[in-house]
């Protein structure tokens, strides 16, 4: 699967120049937030009273970098590639039922949460598909004071497992008086590599025809499980047990600072 993802990027790089004329060619620097979470989690594949994901902020949202080289065709459509650090995660919560609480008031409840390094690889193909422009400037160059473009996002990439601390980057919340919760997990290291598919929008600013910022939300499903988390819960005298498959799925978003690197001229007549 590695050895297609590189194949695909140096046939785009060895690209015949002619096809390149009329774009730019940008770095994208970009600072924004992922949540992952365990596969079935946004379909609620879940055994009550446990959860596999938590309410608790610090455990589902992440820090991600990303640094991607984006060849912008004709303002229309681009093709990047590059390189996103951010985390493999996963969370759980149980909130103990009525029937079983001791609180006289309500059910108490309690949430853990982990995850993992994760280097990702990622190759988009965007193309535009709504357009707005503010007060025309140049009405030859058909420069505008301010633009936005709406771009739609598809592509794929792969996930790598950067670390093995299965201990690292744990987090519990749960303030316990009179109910007992009890989680017991287990994860395994199944694979290091994955790969995912990826969809969204990206938002581009547009001052005096030179783009100053963009912002991208997407959402990626990862096609390989990676980590398998067996996880054995008590709460009061009731017991269960579920597995958590993490996959690296979930939603990003991210603010780009986009600098561009090289304008490609018309190819001058043979």
């Amino acid at each position: 699967m590695k050895h297609l993802y590189y194949l695909l990027v140096i046939c785009i790089l060895l690209s015949p120049y002619k096809g390149w004329a009329q774009s730019k060619l940008y770095l994208d620097l970009k600072v924004g937030a992922s949540h992952n979470a365990a596969e079935g989690v946004y379909f609620d594949k879940s055994r009550l009273p446990f959860k596999p994901y938590s309410t608790l902020k610090d455990m589902s949202f992440d820090e991600q970098g990303v640094l991607m080289l984006r060849l912008q065709l004709r303002e229309k459509w681009g093709i990047s590639t590059g390189y996103s650090g951010s985390a493999l995660a996963w969370a759980y919560s149980l909130q103990m039922p009525q029937q079983y609480t001791v609180n006289p008031y309500h059910g108490e409840w309690k949430g853990q949460g982990a995850s993992l390094y994760m280097h990702q690889l990622p190759l988009l193909v965007s193309r535009t598909f709504r357009e707005y422009n503010i007060r025309q400037i140049d009405t030859i160059r058909h420069t505008y004071l301010a633009s936005f473009r709406l771009e739609a996002v598809l592509g794929g990439g792969l996930n790598r497992i950067g670390n093995n601390c299965l201990d690292c980057g744990q987090l519990g919340t749960g303030g316990l008086f009179y109910d007992t919760i009890e989680f017991k997990e287990t994860p395994i290291v199944k694979r290091k590599w994955g790969g995912f598919l990826i969809g969204g929008v990206t938002a581009r600013f547009y001052r005096l025809g030179k783009e100053r910022l963009n912002l991208s939300v997407y959402y990626t499903q990862g096609l390989t499980d990676m980590v398998l988390v067996p996880v054995a819960y008590q709460y009061n005298a009731q017991r269960g047990a579920t597995t958590l498959r993490v996959r690296g799925s979930g939603f990003s978003a991210t603010l780009g600072i986009p600098i561009r690197l090289k304008t490609f001229s018309k190819a001058p007549p043979s």
